[in-house]
């Protein structure tokens, strides 16, 4: 009869309870830090998601940009102008497309040669953006628009030696908002000590007489961009403060509520 081989016995390996500790609390400490991550991440989203539902926040948002930063174009966003719409598709709408010829280049040219060719509409049409802002009394987005889009198709033909077809509709845009951004650039105020303060809220007799009052002209600007002035719930008066080279400034500035957002009155500007 064969002989029975022992068993040999199991080995018992003892955990070692300060490493597993260890684990335990970097397991939680990343999960931690993960949670304190995402809640940052939101309190921001919600900051910019909701910043319209405070008037100080808008206002000072809007006199920022365009009083110290001298970013008009930008400032919009703030303004009663965007109740109902998306600025950027209101411009290639209304005012790019209608101008662009149907169709598409058939020149064929190097990279190198279109970029030189960008390269010069770029800078004619950025002294020319800066020369509206300068020089034009009446900056309304549809004079400047109006006038920034004739200028462009018009420097195009000259430039590149063929219409400005709808092709070129995204480079035309692209354009814009570099020349925007290079005004801005070069103006902006080096302002210290910008300050908000809401200096009246209008009591509810009072907002309708402010909406009594508006103008004919205002009421057709609030048209054009689909808002009605009935849908004005409320309106606050505010002053933007900031020093340049240690003199104080003031710019006051009119919100009205639009359900439940404020935005700076663009018939007021």
């Amino acid at each position: 009869m064969a002989k029975k081989t022992k068993k040999p016995e199991t080995e018992v390996v003892e955990k070692d309870m300060t490493t597993a500790r260890f684990d335990k609390g970097y397991a939680i400490a990343a999960v931690l830090l993960i949670v304190a991550f995402l809640a940052s991440v939101s309190a921001a989203y919600f900051h910019a998601r909701y910043i319209m539902f405070y008037p100080q926040k808008v206002a000072e948002q809007y006199c920022s940009s365009a009083v110290v930063l001298k970013d008009d174009f930008n400032s919009l966003k703030y303004t009663s102008l965007i109740g109902k719409l998306y600025l950027g598709d209101y411009f290639r709408e209304n005012y790019i497309r209608p101008r662009l010829a149907e169709g598409e280049s058939a020149t064929e040219r190097t990279p190198e040669e279109q970029g030189a060719l960008m390269d010069k509409m770029d800078e004619i049409m950025f002294a020319y953006y800066a020369d509206i802002i300068a020089t034009n009394t009446d900056k309304t987005l549809d004079s400047v628009l109006t006038l920034y889009v004739d200028k462009y198709v018009e420097t195009y033909e000259a430039v590149f030696g063929e219409p400005a077809y709808a092709s070129v509709e995204d480079d035309l845009v692209t354009c814009f908002e570099a020349g925007v951004s290079a005004y801005s650039a070069k103006n902006a105020l080096d302002a210290e000590n910008e300050a908000v303060e809401i200096v009246k809220t209008y009591s509810d007799e009072e907002v309708a007489a402010y909406r009594a009052a508006l103008s004919e002209e205002a009421r057709d600007e609030y048209a054009r961009f689909g808002l009605s002035p009935d849908a004005v719930e409320g309106v606050c008066e505010t002053e933007f403060t900031y020093t340049v080279g240690g003199e104080a400034f003031a710019y006051p500035c009119t919100l009205v509520k639009i359900g439940m957002q404020w935005y700076v009155d663009v018939t007021t500007l």
